[in-house]
């Protein structure tokens, strides 16, 4: 089946309705992506998991903390010292401190809520496969959420407070406390909703550009590939996304060594799409892999398109590819970034506000890479 981004942008419609995790309609929705990849000939499966919200929790804790510290630092210049390294030693352990709340927080193995902990299901899918092959995972999360400040309006902020509270620490230890003064303050005015932001969590956003245009656009990739026999293809459609990545960490967590042994034998490429099918700017996100090797292919194929692709950098956004990146498989996110992205999270978050032009972009480059790898693939059995 030849390509067609008008399709992916159905399929995205279609699932473009509030689908917060617990609110019924996701599970509806679950169904109906089930029964749509088994149309398209793939064994396709619920993967229970359950979780808590310990991650959103550390994250507000860690950004309260930073602010309680600094506030510290101006009040008691005696202190301020050690404020500032101890703020120093939260931004260097952010993202450890976080990965060991995320390792007492989900359940990869239940899909039944205990006491204090929420369930949810990822989508899996696959078709007969050849080790020797090229693995790709074709991924995107299908649940959805509404805050009271747009995604875009709290990336910011976040990185105001981490990039503020890190040079305010830096300026302190510098001696420059006057001006250090002024940096602080600003950070603590911002920082201070955000602390209440984080865990700000509803169901009014229908989610059609966060994320049923990735989830759209999988969908259409995997029916184009169903039959391609030079790689294997992998759908998976994760959960709970919006809860700090719970469903990809749980996916990592129970399938750990069946994707060790799909990254030994013909290589494990992971490719996420979120919040692709806006009109905008598409950047490739790969939390500075070891690997790189998909970071590199995708590269490529912009610059051969003439349409380079930039690196999103943004610090404190998470994406579905990061636990498999911090595993140490080769994984990317591909996100659009354009006017409708500033309603994602909001109730404006509708299906009018998806353009054709997203979908098309991500998903050519998508089908490039997978004729890339299976082009490697082939090359590798010829050498062998």
């Amino acid at each position: 089946m030849r390509f067609n981004p008008e399709t992916a942008l159905r399929y995205a419609s279609q699932m473009a309705r509030p689908r917060r995790v617990g609110s019924g309609e996701e599970d509806v929705v679950a169904r109906e992506l089930v029964a749509r990849l088994q149309s398209f000939g793939y064994q396709a499966e619920l993967q229970p998991f359950s979780f808590t919200t310990g991650v959103n929790t550390a994250i507000a804790v860690e950004v309260g903390l930073s602010l309680l510290l600094i506030a510290l630092a101006i009040w008691n210049s005696r202190l301020a010292p050690w404020a500032a390294i101890m703020i120093l030693g939260l931004a260097l352990l952010f993202e450890r401190l976080n990965r060991l709340v995320e390792a007492v927080s989900v359940r990869p193995d239940s899909g039944s809520a205990a006491s204090g902990w929420a369930a949810a299901s990822n989508i899996l899918a696959t078709r007969p496969s050849d080790s020797s092959l090229p693995s790709l995972y074709l991924v995107a999360h299908y649940d959805s959420k509404s805050q009271r400040v747009p995604l875009l309006v709290r990336m910011m902020m976040f990185v105001v407070v981490l990039g503020g509270g890190v040079a305010f620490a830096a300026l302190t230890l510098l001696g420059l406390e006057a001006t250090a003064a002024i940096v602080g303050m600003a950070v603590i005015v911002v920082g201070l909703p955000l602390v209440f932001l984080v865990p700000d969590s509803g169901n009014e956003s229908p989610g059609a550009i966060d994320n049923a245009s990735g989830a759209g656009l999988v969908l259409h990739l995997a029916e184009c590939l169903a039959e391609h026999q030079g790689l294997n293809v992998i759908v998976l459609i994760t959960s709970a996304e919006e809860m700090a990545v719970m469903g990809a960490a749980a996916f990592v967590r129970r399938n750990e060594s069946v994707l060790r042994q799909q990254a030994e034998g013909g290589g494990l490429f992971v490719l996420n799409f979120d919040g692709v099918g806006v009109a905008g700017k598409l950047y490739y996100a790969d939390s500075r892999n070891r690997i790189g090797r998909l970071a590199g292919l995708i590269t490529q194929i912009g610059n051969e398109r003439r349409s380079p692709l930039s690196r999103f950098a943004w610090v404190g956004v998470l994406f579905d590819h990061i636990p498999f990146a911090q595993h140490g498989f080769d994984a990317v996110t591909l996100v659009t970034l354009g006017k409708a992205s500033l309603s994602v999270h909001t109730a404006g978050d509708t299906a009018d506000k998806l353009n054709v032009r997203g979908f098309a972009q991500a998903g050519q480059v998508a089908l490039e890479v997978a004729e890339k790898l299976a082009k490697s693939g082939v090359a590798r059995e010829i050498i062998a």
